[in-house]
């Protein structure tokens, strides 16, 4: 279990779940689609709350966002990107930075990913991170090159060893982060080309690998029966 802090908020976590999921042909948000006895974002919901108490939970909405408010906890925050359509998850994640406030640590997890609670328990907070997939991703993900130091060089497509969709900035690259997320020019990239930003400017990010963490972005149904597997 992460061991929490002592000032509040302790951490700061965003879950961007703005996007309509169309892939899925869902009638509804994709991170309230059911996997197992539960929602996506319920177990994420669960699994934060457990392994990582006293955390805010910054949760952005988009498609059909009244729903996915009315059926998530009212402890949590819940933000509405009314732009989901013409931006993409940048600018949900800078919405979701504005509502941290001075938080000196946040965690981005994103709305459509399906994890054990091992994935939790790798995470050190003690410097900026990214979560590295042991093999349940799939091969249209994002790849990472890391270096023999154990940090991330760059993410690009067409690389064997993926992302798992899970990041821990603090410090440098948390002020990095959140200065291309409010640039408007940047609303409409992806979250894997503003860590490689970061990465220009001079910031670092230790690649966290655990051959137990376990992370499915649930695209279209198979990728449902490979998550139940995860939650057994």
């Amino acid at each position: 279990m992460i061991e929490s802090r002592d000032r509040e908020p302790k951490i700061s976590v965003i879950i961007p779940a703005a996007g309509a999921g169309r892939r899925m042909k869902s009638y509804g948000p994709k991170s309230l689609i059911k996997v197992g006895k539960s929602t996506i974002v319920s177990n994420q919901i669960q699994l934060i709350n457990s392994q990582i108490p006293g955390a805010e939970i910054i949760l952005i909405c988009g498609f059909k966002s009244e729903k996915l408010m009315n059926e998530t906890p009212s402890s949590i925050v819940k933000i509405e990107n009314e732009l989901y359509e013409e931006t993409n998850v940048i600018r949900s994640i800078g919405m979701g930075l504005r509502a941290t406030g001075k938080s000196e640590i946040v965690m981005i997890i994103y709305g459509d990913l399906v994890f054990n609670e091992e994935m939790l328990k790798c995470v050190d907070m003690a410097e900026s991170s990214v979560v590295m997939d042991s093999g349940t991703m799939s091969d249209n993900e994002v790849g990472c090159i890391v270096n023999d130091e154990g940090y991330l060089e760059s993410i690009m497509y067409d690389l064997p060893e993926k992302w798992a969709q899970v990041l821990v900035l603090r410090g440098k690259e948390l002020k990095a982060f959140k200065a291309l997320c409010w640039d408007k020019r940047n609303y409409k990239k992806f979250g894997f080309e503003m860590i490689n930003e970061v990465i220009k400017k001079g910031g670092q990010f230790r690649a966290l690998r655990n051959d137990k963490i376990k992370v499915v972005d649930i695209d279209s149904s198979k990728d449902i029966s490979r998550a139940k597997e995860i939650l057994l």
